[in-house]
């Protein structure tokens, strides 16, 4: 990991090079301290060798947008579903199935999205693949999510469903002699 950031960064530390040598006299008994503040020529020089150095560690990361509102709402998805998934199982019924299918789809997306975001970055795959990843959760967060809704207008729905395996107990042959 240290050896890719230095080769990523080492075009910054090249501008390094550029700064004047030997600017100062430096006697063997005096030390760094001394020299800023004794002598004045000193401190833009090694302000100017701090601020090298920062540009050159610190990642400057270009974002498209002021993502604290997104954040807000993921963190109000994840309070809504502290009370949506008891709620759905308890009293079943399609307003709450539906309401739990986008909310456990939208918590699951933006998730998932971090992950490919954080771990299919294209300074290491490329830039086709991140965008395949992501266009790929997409489809597969639309798929899911239309396929939840299908189930919830046109079978038993999420919530009957779980209630249903809850009530499953025993081996088969017990299930039977308990229906005859």
């Amino acid at each position: 990991m240290a050896l890719s950031l230095m080769l990523r960064n080492c075009p910054k530390l090249k501008g390094l090079s550029a700064l004047s040598r030997g600017t100062f006299p430096v006697s063997r008994h005096q030390n760094f301290t001394q020299l800023v503040c004794k002598n004045r020529t000193a401190l833009p020089l090694a302000v100017k060798c701090h601020n090298q150095f920062v540009k050159a560690i610190e990642p400057t990361r270009k974002m498209s947008a002021d993502h604290s509102k997104l954040w807000s709402i993921e963190k109000l998805f994840s309070l809504i579903l502290l009370g949506v998934v008891p709620a759905t199982f308890i009293c079943p019924n399609k307003i709450l199935d539906n309401l739990f299918a986008v909310a456990v789809v939208m918590h699951f997306h933006w998730g998932l999205e971090a992950c490919v975001v954080d771990y299919v970055r294209p300074i290491i795959v490329g830039p086709v693949l991140p965008k395949l990843a992501l266009g790929l959760l997409y489809v597969v967060s639309a798929t899911t999510l239309a396929a939840l809704i299908y189930y919830n207008q046109h079978q038993i729905g999420i919530g009957q469903t779980f209630r249903k395996f809850w009530c499953i107990s025993g081996t088969p042959a017990d299930n039977e002699a308990k229906n005859q």
